[in-house]
């Protein structure tokens, strides 16, 4: 993928973590009246802004990151893939529940997130994350390597999903798993533009088309579907 390709992408998928509340501007732009600004960079907010509207508190209060990670019964030495990573809302998290025996890998296609996540390891005192820096269609993580792959709010943005759920199937460790977290396609007061979400029965029918069972749902989350997917029988592959 050529670079301007993945600008576009980096930017198009940090407006779409904003969580933005829809208005009657929602097809054109965004509640706080910016325009989706592709190719030409970030518009006037910095890492620093985009960085402090994911860690906003009164997230918290819809995301249920804590419930989140419960949910998904993690044990002490897993390795953990959060693609789309942003500041490291859910890496964080993951790597406290894994124990430092365990490992996240906090995955973005924008250096400055990779950059900060880098520094929030080491004001939290976390050694047991991986930031890594990530093609938009690649996850760059090793095979075998991750017991889950966690997606939030980021599903829709991947390129080309079929062949991206070939690759994150050679990532998985035998019996693991893939967690999708985005908005529902209904109106929501948090969440991008109505043309740019997945409904739940989207998902899943491309995830379980491409060889994968749908193992667990949850609705817990007002705004979002919840999904926990594993690879069936011989894995990924044509359908």
């Amino acid at each position: 993928m050529r670079r301007s390709g993945q600008l576009r992408l980096a930017v198009i998928t940090l407006m779409a973590l904003l969580y933005i509340p829809l208005s009657s501007q929602a097809e054109e732009g965004d509640a706080h009246g910016h325009k989706h600004h592709g190719k030409h960079g970030m518009g006037s907010k910095s890492i620093e802004e985009y960085i402090a509207m994911f860690e906003d508190p009164s997230r918290a209060e819809w995301q249920k990151p804590e419930q989140v990670v419960e949910a998904l019964e993690l044990k002490a030495g897993d390795a953990v893939a959060d693609i789309g990573a942003g500041s490291g809302y859910f890496s964080v998290l993951f790597a406290k529940k894994v124990g430092d025996r365990g490992r996240v890998y906090a995955t973005d296609v924008e250096q400055g997130m990779v950059d900060y996540i880098k520094k929030r390891m080491e004001k939290e005192g976390l050694k047991n994350i991986t930031p890594v820096l990530c093609e938009p269609d690649n996850p760059g993580l090793a095979e075998k390597s991750t017991d889950l792959l966690f997606i939030c709010d980021t599903w829709h943005h991947i390129p080309e999903r079929p062949a991206y759920l070939q690759k994150i199937a050679k990532v998985l460790k035998p019996g693991g798993r893939l967690a999708i977290v985005d908005f529902k396609k209904e109106p929501t007061p948090e969440g991008p533009p109505m043309r740019m979400r997945l409904s739940r029965e989207e998902v899943v029918q491309e995830i379980t088309k491409a060889g994968y069972a749908l193992s667990r749902e949850f609705d817990f989350l007002p705004y979002q579907y919840f999904l926990v997917f594993e690879v069936k029988g011989e894995g990924p592959g044509p359908r």
